[in-house]
C-alpha cells in the first residue's frame, strides 16, 4: 500500500478511536442519545481498531462461513458503503461499537472502502467481485437520488440480500445514514410472526404505545428499505425472488423501494383508491384483505405469501419526525435508530446529525476554534390568534418572520467575515413547515405543516437547510467576496467543545444613536415586535452585558477598531445583532475585497422555504 494511503488509513483510525472514546467517556450525553453512550457493557469495541496493518490486501468474499461466523441468534445486520459514504459508516460503526453489536457486515461497494475497512478490523466484504453486476457499474462518488448510480447500487444490494437468504440466515438491512442508539434486536423479537418489518417515512404516529403501526399506513405510505428485517423462510424468499425479477423486467430503470411496496401491496387491501381520487390519502381508510396476523398489527401482504409489520415512526425515526418534529421528545418514547433521510444531500444529513450531536467523526481541530462569533436571534413573537389563522395568512406571517431572521444572520455574517471569526449558527423559528405551498394550494387542513404532519407543533426550530444553503457559505471566494466559516448552532453545547472558549466570551450590545435619524424610531417599533432566542447554554448565567456605542454608517475597519479591545476573546457573543447590524452595514465596504462579505453570496444562498 502507497504511503499516502497509510497515512489516510491512520488518519481515519485516530479519528474513529477519538470519536469512540469520546463516547465511552462522555457525562454530558442528551437524554437522545444517553441510552447509546453509557459506559460499562456497552462501551465501544477498541479492538475492531487496533487490528494491524496489511501489508498485502486480497478482497474478501461474502460467504457461508463469513455470514455465520458474524451472525447472532442466525441474524445478521447488514450496510453499504463506497468511498464517497466513508465518512458516515464510521459514524454508523461507532454507536454499532457502542451498543455492543457484533453481528454486522458491511459491503464494500468499491475497493477504496474495502481497504480501508479491512484495515480497520471492521467485518466487510467485497461487493465488487461475484456477483451480477460489473465492477465498472459501481460508483464510488455520491449517489443522487435515482441516479444510475443510486438505481445500480439497488440492483446489487438486492443480489446481496438474496444471497444471505440462500445461506438460511436472517438479515437486517440498514442506510449508513443511520445511527442505532440501541439495538433493535430484542425488539425485533417480540413479533417473532412477521417476516418482514420496516421503517416507515410517515409524519404522525398511529398510535402511542410503542408497538407497531396500524397496517393501513401501508397504504398512505410506502415503507423505508433503509431499515428493515427479513427472516429466512419460503415465503420471504419467494418474494425476494419476485423483487428482483421485477427489477430486472425493467431494465435497471425501476426503484428498489418503489418495487417493494408495489409487491407486497398485492392483494393486502380489500379497498383500493384511485389516482384520480382527490380525497386527503391520509385520511383514507385502507381495509386488510385479510384478518391481522394473530390479532396483531401485522397484515399478510404479497398475495398471502408473506406477513409484514411498520414499524414505530417514533422509535425508528425518520428525519422528519426526529428533526422537524423531535416526536420522541413529545411522546416520550425510546430511540431505537434515527435515518438522516428528508434531507437534499450527504452535507446536509452531516450538519443535521451534527445538530443533535449525533455525528461522532470530526476531529478534535474542528471543535478547537479560536476565534467565534454568536448571537441570540429575534424572530417575531407568535401572533394572539395564531391557532385561529387561516392557512394563507399562516404563510404570510411565516414569510415575513423568515425574512427578519435572514437579514439578522446576514448581519451576522458580515460581522464575523469583516472580524475574522467562526460564526455559530443561530436557531431560526419557522412557522410553516417546508412544504408550506402544498398546504397553500393542495391541503389547507394542515395549515402549513408537512403533508401528513397533522399533529406537527408551529412554531417549531427548523432546521438550517430550510433557510439557508449553509454548504456554500464558504465556497467561491473569487465570486462571492470572504467565505462565511461557521460551526452548527449546538456547538457551544457539545461536550466535546473545549470549556476554554466558553469561558472567554464577551456580551456586546451594540447602541445605536438614539435620537438624530428616522431609523431610530423605526427601530424602536421593530423591537416591540420581536423577541429574542438566547443561546441554551447562556439561560442559567447572568451575563454583563457591554454597551458599545456606534454610528449609524460604520465601515468593516471601523467596526474592526470599535471592537479592537475584545479581539482576544475567543468568543464574541452579540444580544442585539439584528436590529444593531441591520442599520450599522448600509454603508459596507464595497471595495471587491475577498474579505469583505459580498452581496451576491447573500442573494444566492438565502431563501424563504
Amino acid at each position: 500500500m502507497r504511503a499516502g494511503t497509510k497515512w489516510a488509513t491512520a488518519a481515519v483510525l485516530l479519528t474513529l478511536i477519538s470519536a469512540a472514546v469520546f463516547i465511552s467517556l462522555s457525562h454530558k450525553a442528551s437524554d437522545t442519545n444517553s441510552s447509546a453512550l453509557a459506559g460499562g457493557p456497552n462501551r465501544p469495541r477498541f479492538d475492531h481498531f487496533l487490528a494491524p496493518h496489511q501489508a498485502a490486501f486480497k478482497p474478501s468474499k461474502l460467504t457461508r462461513q463469513l455470514v455465520r461466523k458474524h451472525a447472532a441468534n442466525n441474524t445478521i445486520i447488514v450496510a453499504f458503503a463506497n468511498a464517497h459514504a466513508l465518512d458516515y459508516t464510521f459514524n454508523w460503526l461507532t454507536y454499532i461499537f457502542a451498543n455492543n453489536i457484533t453481528n454486522y457486515l458491511i459491503g464494500a461497494i468499491d475497493r477504496t472502502t474495502e481497504m480501508t475497512l479491512a484495515d480497520a478490523g471492521v467485518n466487510c466484504f467485497s461487493m465488487y467481485e461475484g456477483f451480477s453486476v460489473e465492477v465498472a457499474e459501481l460508483p464510488e462518488g455520491d449517489l443522487p437520488f435515482l441516479s444510475s448510480g443510486f438505481l445500480t447500487i439497488g440492483r446489487h444490494k438486492l443480489d446481496l440480500i438474496k444471497t444471505i437468504l440462500g445461506y438460511k440466515v436472517s438479515l437486517v438491512v440498514s442506510d449508513v445514514d443511520t445511527v442505532w442508539l440501541q439495538s433493535p434486536l430484542p425488539y425485533f423479537a417480540q413479533f417473532p410472526e412477521a417476516d418482514i418489518l420496516a421503517s416507515t417515512d410517515i409524519m404522525m404516529p398511529s398510535h402511542d404505545d410503542g408497538g407497531l403501526e396500524d397496517p393501513q399506513v401501508m397504504g398512505w405510505e410506502d415503507l423505508n428499505i433503509g431499515i428493515m428485517l427479513l427472516r429466512y423462510n419460503k415465503g420471504v424468499i419467494k418474494f425476494v425472488n419476485a423483487w428482483q425479477q421485477r427489477l430486472q423486467q425493467k431494465g435497471g430503470q425501476a426503484w428498489d423501494q418503489q418495487e417493494f411496496n408495489d409487491l407486497l401491496r398485492i392483494n393486502m387491501f380489500k379497498n383500493h383508491f384511485s389516482w384520480w381520487d382527490h380525497t386527503d390519502r391520509w385520511e383514507r381508510v385502507y381495509k386488510p384483505r385479510a384478518p391481522l396476523f394473530n390479532g396483531s398489527r401485522i397484515v399478510w401482504g404479497f398475495n398471502h405469501t408473506v406477513t409484514v409489520g411498520a414499524l414505530p415512526v417514533a422509535t425508528f425515526a425518520n428525519g422528519h419526525v426526529f428533526f422537524n418534529q423531535k416526536l420522541h421528545e413529545r411522546l416520550g418514547s425510546p430511540l431505537y435508530v434515527v435515518h438522516a433521510n428528508f434531507g437534499p444531500g450527504g452535507g446536509t444529513k452531516r450538519h443535521k446529525l451534527r445538530e443533535t450531536q449525533l455525528w461522532q467523526f470530526d476531529t478534535p481541530a474542528y471543535y478547537n476554534v479560536s476565534r467565534l462569533l454568536s448571537f441570540d436571534i429575534h424572530p417575531l413573537e407568535t401572533p394572539g390568534d395564531w391557532s385561529e389563522l387561516p392557512t394563507r395568512q399562516r404563510v404570510r406571517f411565516h414569510i415575513r418572520n423568515v425574512a427578519v431572521q435572514l437579514q439578522q444572520f446576514w448581519d451576522a455574517a458580515g460581522a464575523a467575515v469583516a472580524l475574522n471569526r467562526t460564526l455559530i449558527l443561530p436557531t431560526f423559528t419557522c412557522y410553516c413547515d417546508e412544504l408550506w405551498y402544498w398546504a397553500l394550494e393542495v391541503s389547507p387542513s394542515y395549515r402549513c405543516r408537512w403533508p401528513g404532519a397533522r399533529n406537527q407543533t408551529l412554531p417549531f426550530a427548523c432546521p438550517h437547510d430550510q433557510l439557508i444553503n449553509y454548504l456554500q457559505l464558504d465556497d467561491h471566494p473569487k465570486r462571492f467576496g470572504a467565505a462565511v466559516r461557521y460551526r452548527e448552532s449546538t456547538f457551544l453545547e457539545n461536550p466535546r467543545t473545549p470549556a476554554g472558549i466558553k469561558d472567554g466570551v464577551a456580551h456586546i450590545r451594540l447602541q445605536l444613536p438614539e435620537q438624530g435619524d428616522e431609523r431610530s424610531t423605526q427601530q424602536v417599533q421593530q423591537q416591540q415586535n420581536v423577541h429574542g432566542q438566547q443561546r441554551s447554554w447562556l439561560q442559567a448565567a447572568d451575563p454583563i452585558v457591554t454597551q458599545v456605542p456606534v454610528a449609524w454608517s460604520i465601515t468593516e475597519d471601523e467596526l474592526r477598531d470599535t471592537l479592537s479591545q475584545y479581539k482576544d476573546h475567543r468568543l464574541l457573543h452579540f444580544t442585539e445583532m439584528g436590529h444593531v447590524v441591520l442599520n450599522t452595514y448600509r454603508a459596507w465596504d464595497r471595495r471587491r475585497s475577498h474579505a469583505s462579505l459580498d452581496r451576491w453570496r447573500i442573494m444566492l444562498y438565502a431563501s424563504v422555504d
